[in-house]
């Protein structure tokens, strides 16, 4: 008669070892998976912003071309609202522009980027009296933000912990287009508009002001 062959399990220690070597893959690999993560995230909204700037500039120029707009440049102002998802422009006593609020949708219909379709996300965007556009600031609601800046041509993109001052230093222009007169200005005297002030604003790292 032939004998059965016993079945062996898993020892205590074996068990043990086992957990061990998958807790240290775990350790190597999420650092890594993470870090994949953030690019692509990073890369996503990098996209997001070009399609974004793409729709304000768009827009913008559309906006140039008009009667309202020419009427607009003679009045003695330094700033003046162009969008606005609120319809309240960024200063109390600027001459105001029509439709505010009908030109801030027709930009994120435009720019078809998901969050701001959604109202998750948000920006603002700056112009010189030209209309050219000088900023757009855009913060996906995922945390991660995404700045285009015209000086340097960049379209750079940053976590939360990379970009700290958007809140806090432009709550007041966050859902707005705003054309600065001295948005071109490379003074920082005369121009809040100047790069190394506004990545310092933001908080971005090594944009540290003297």
């Amino acid at each position: 008669m032939a004998k059965k062959k016993s079945k062996r399990g898993f020892t205590l220690v074996e068990l043990i070892v086992v957990l061990v070597i998958l807790a240290i893959l775990a350790a190597l690999l999420i650092p890594a998976l993470t870090g994949y993560i953030d690019k692509a995230r990073k890369s996503q909204v990098v996209a997001e912003t070009r399609m974004l700037t793409q729709a304000v500039q768009t827009e913008m120029s559309t906006l140039y071309a008009s009667n309202e707009y020419a009427a607009q440049l003679n009045a003695i102002t330094n700033t003046f609202t162009a969008a606005a998802k609120n319809g309240i422009p960024v200063t109390e006593h600027e001459q105001k522009l029509e439709n505010l609020a009908d030109r801030y949708n027709a930009i994120v219909k435009l720019s078809e980027v998901p969050s701001l379709a959604k109202g998750t996300g948000s920006f603002f965007a700056v112009t010189n009296y030209n209309c050219q556009l000088k900023w757009v600031v855009y913060k996906d609601g995922k945390g991660y933000y995404g700045v285009y800046c015209q000086a340097n041509g960049s379209v750079s993109a940053y976590s939360e912990k990379e970009l700290t001052g958007y809140e806090r230093w432009y709550s007041d222009y966050i859902g707005k287009i705003v054309c600065e007169k001295n948005a071109d200005s490379n003074d920082p005297y005369k121009s809040q508009w100047v790069p190394l002030i506004v990545y310092n604003n933001l908080g971005v790292e090594g944009y540290d002001l003297p």
